[in-house]
């Protein structure tokens, strides 16, 4: 839960530079991964993970977007599902369990058949109890039509803003359509999918708190089960080309529109995380990092979180083909983490969910209760904000990881 009674203290200062300035340091310090021939063990416990899917193609690519993805081709892209499936049986055949499974992208609606087949596999094969997956507002009658809607128990659509200025400028307007179209898409859907989450990104560089509040807005006419809200981020591998084309982000101003956000969301949503708002206080999210403490990734550029280890698949689809063909899991990269380093990791992401934390830090929890983070023993709406520039911080450095992993693709690596 989350106490809301200082929203009117929340902003950008000497204390919120210094913690993302630390967090940044340790991203840099532990998210570096090494060449390695290791891969996944045996499982030896019972324990039920939950399972990424990675889906990386993209009819056009969107400029902000750093997540690792290839222009679609069909005969590649069905080929790719194949050979996911085969990895699948691999983690299987290692005694691996999992009841929820998440599919990620690229656009993981891009063959809906293919995807269709993929959840009727994984069902097979493991206890699966919910299915969460990305999706585009143009999807959503395919999805519908291909009776995905029985098989995905919650929808993430990205619409990002109901803004058309801004829908041009991140190149989406031509894409997939005006905010009107866009509306109007998720409405019809709304009754078909158990949950439907729409994203939103907040702090243009231009970006006012009247724009905004006009997104709220409509954000609260169409009631979706839930709506996550992401400041944007600027991946460092994009930094420099984004803020020539599109200007700088105000790190004072994400603190003012985030506090609008809380003062306007807070009356009909429930808050889930830092950045996300359900409907109803059940609806199922979609911060993995936050339900799991260990998961499994497969897919080209998946990444696996186990024990102390966090593994990355080739992000080449044709070595992918190589490994998977050869019976060998996809895992090319791999680091360890100090046992610290994972309390705090754990810390981190059950206070961005708004949970107490299982770990005990005394020195962490000591300088939180010091930025005025808790109040009755709660998290604050400071701590809030704090946690969502830390978490902007993490994904940041996830982003330098999957930079340095692409940074060496031919064309041909795209291919099948």
């Amino acid at each position: 839960m989350i106490n809301y009674k200082n929203i009117s203290q929340i902003k950008w200062n000497v204390q919120t530079t210094i913690a993302s300035k630390i967090m940044n340091v340790v991203t840099d310090t532990y998210l570096k991964l090494y060449p390695t021939s290791n891969t996944l063990d045996v499982c030896k416990d019972a324990d039920k993970r939950l399972l990424y899917i990675h889906i990386p193609f993209c009819a056009s690519l969107c400029p902000y977007c750093s997540f690792h993805k290839f222009l679609f081709d069909e005969t590649t892209a069905i080929k790719y599902f194949e050979l996911l499936r085969c990895e699948m049986k691999m983690v299987y055949d290692l005694g691996y369990k999992f009841d929820s499974i998440y599919f990620g992208g690229g656009t993981t609606t891009i063959l809906p058949k293919e995807l269709s087949k993929t959840i009727d596999y994984a069902k097979s094969l493991f206890d699966i109890k919910e299915i969460s997956c990305e999706s585009t507002p143009m999807a959503l009658e395919s999805l519908i039509s291909h009776d995905l809607h029985t098989k995905i128990d919650r929808l993430s659509v990205g619409i990002q803003t109901f803004n058309d200025e801004y829908l041009k400028q991140i190149q989406r307007y031509k894409k997939f359509g005006s905010a009107k179209e866009q509306y109007e898409k998720v409405k019809n859907a709304l009754g078909f999918f158990k949950t439907i989450n729409i994203d939103i990104i907040y702090n243009y560089p231009n970006q006012s708190e009247e724009e905004l509040s006009n997104d709220i807005k409509t954000i609260l006419e169409l009631k979706p089960n839930q709506v996550t809200f992401y400041p944007l981020m600027y991946s460092p591998a994009l930094k420099k080309t984004l803020t020539k084309q599109w200007g700088e982000t105000s790190n004072e101003k994400e603190a003012k529109l985030y506090k609008l956000i809380l003062e306007k969301m807070k009356t009909e949503y429930t808050q889930r995380s830092s950045w996300a708002w359900s409907l109803q206080s059940k609806d199922i999210i979609d911060e993995y990092v936050i339900e799991r403490a260990e998961y499994i990734g497969i897919g080209s550029g998946a990444f696996s979180f186990v024990g102390d280890k966090l593994y990355a698949n080739t992000f080449s689809l044709s070595v992918y083909e190589d490994m998977i063909t050869k019976g060998k899991l996809p895992i090319t990269h791999q680091t360890t983490f100090p046992k610290r380093a994972i309390k705090q990791y754990r810390m981190m992401v059950e206070l961005f969910g708004l949970r107490k934390p299982h770990e005990q830090l005394y020195f962490e929890e000591l300088l939180l209760k010091f930025y005025g983070a808790f109040d009755q023993n709660e998290v604050s709406a400071k701590g809030a904000f704090l946690f969502s520039v830390l978490m902007k911080e993490f994904y940041n450095g996830m982003d330098n990881v999957r930079a340095t992993m692409r940074s060496k693709l031919q064309e041909s690596d795209g291919l099948l």
